[in-house]
């Protein structure tokens, strides 16, 4: 989009109403306090796009009331305790729920320093627990420590060591395991490692090798069900010698991208099978001389992406059509030789999204008629 694209007041808010950004495109002669208004609803940061003659108390509030980290779009004349208050405890949640652990930016940041007294700080950390990194030194107390690494306790991180106690440390892996990175190696005590890899069981990479036990490491791998990017990798960090057939097993159950971990000796065709029936993407990780026609089908079967590792000579037409079969979009994997037109029918029937890895040529009028059906009959 570019600002030709807009000449008028109702192309303009016909825009900011489906995206708030948009106002970056409205010709600045038809910015209306209306439509910043309209912006700003839809997308507090959309507050940077506001004339600064237009950035009223009223309309700053609304934007900060949207998302606290508009407040750096604010003028510095219009940020008042109250506004500020606002902008630290409306920031975003979501945020910092995506943020993994690359800490996001606190709209306490463009708080006034005048304006961060002890109450302002104090509800900063507790809505946001990152916002450590911009309190004032002066402002931060045990309390204040305490609150932060209970909302997010990666914030542990900026925590002067000689005020890190077991208490605050325990607080803090109970948020976020991984906060074991930042906890001193006096206070790494069995219970407090337990506690950190039953939060996070990746946690286990920073855990003293003298107290990885079988009952630690067990506990590691089978943590983290419901994050499929750490999930049962904890694996990786268990000592060799733990690595017991039936703690693999435990991990690879969790996810089977554990599989990746798992000593050769116990990569046998029985318990590649029973990984890839379970996760089938673990194909992946399955030794090449392993990749049978059983346990091709087996993975695909699961999910049927794990095509693009299933060898090019195993790649038969039933095996492919067992994959789209489970996953549609798996078409994008298949040999261009094998896409015949009853497997594209087959995928197409399975979803119709599936139609964009269909080739040119067999895109027949019956086969886009039966895409556009599943997409008319797909559940909304």
């Amino acid at each position: 989009m570019k600002k030709s694209d807009i000449s008028s007041v109702e192309e303009a808010l016909e825009a900011v109403m489906l995206d708030g950004d948009a106002l970056e495109y409205v010709p600045e002669a038809l910015k209306t306090p209306e439509l910043c208004l309209a912006a700003v609803q839809k997308k507090g940061r959309a507050l940077k796009y506001v004339p600064e003659a237009l950035k009223t108390p009223e309309l700053c509030l609304v934007a900060v009331q949207d998302d606290g980290a508009a407040l750096r779009y604010v003028p510095e004349e219009l940020k008042t305790p109250e506004l500020c208050l606002v902008a630290v405890q409306k920031n975003s949640r979501s945020l910092l729920q995506k943020a993994n652990r690359a800490s996001p930016v606190s709209p306490l940041k463009d708080v006034p320093e005048k304006l961060k007294t002890p109450e302002l700080c104090l509800a900063a950390v507790q809505y946001s627990g990152y916002a450590l990194e911009y309190v004032p030194e002066a402002l931060k107390t045990p309390e204040l420590y305490l609150a932060a690494v209970q909302n997010y306790g990666w914030a542990l991180s900026y925590v002067p060591e000689a005020l890190k106690t077991p208490e605050l440390c325990l607080a803090a892996v109970q948020n976020d395991g991984y906060a074991l990175k930042y906890v001193p190696e006096a206070f790494k005590m069995p219970e407090l490692c337990l506690v950190a890899v039953q939060v996070h069981g990746y946690a286990l990479e920073y855990v003293p090798e003298a107290f990885k036990t079988p009952e630690l490491c067990l506990a590691a791998v089978q943590a983290d069900r419901d994050h499929w990017d750490w999930a049962g990798r904890a694996l990786e960090y268990v000592p060799e010698a733990l690595k017991t057939l039936e703690l693999c097993l435990a991990a690879v159950k969790v996810h089977g991208h554990a599989l990746e971990y798992v000593p050769e000796a116990f990569k046998t065709p029985e318990f590649c099978l029973a990984v890839v029936q379970n996760r089938g993407l673990a194909l992946e990780y399955v030794p090449e001389e392993l990749k049978t026609p059983e346990v091709c089908l087996a993975a695909v079967q699961n999910n049927g992406w794990a095509l693009k590792y299933v060898p090019e000579a195993l790649q038969t037409p039933e095996l492919c059509l067992a994959a789209v079969q489970n996953n549609a979009s798996a078409l994008k994997y298949v040999p261009e030789a094998l896409k015949t037109a009853e497997l594209c029918l087959a995928a197409v029937q399975n979803d119709a999204s599936a139609l964009k890895y269909v080739p040119e040529a067999l895109k027949t009028p019956e086969l886009r008629l039966a895409a556009a059906r599943n997409k008319d009959t797909a559940p909304r």
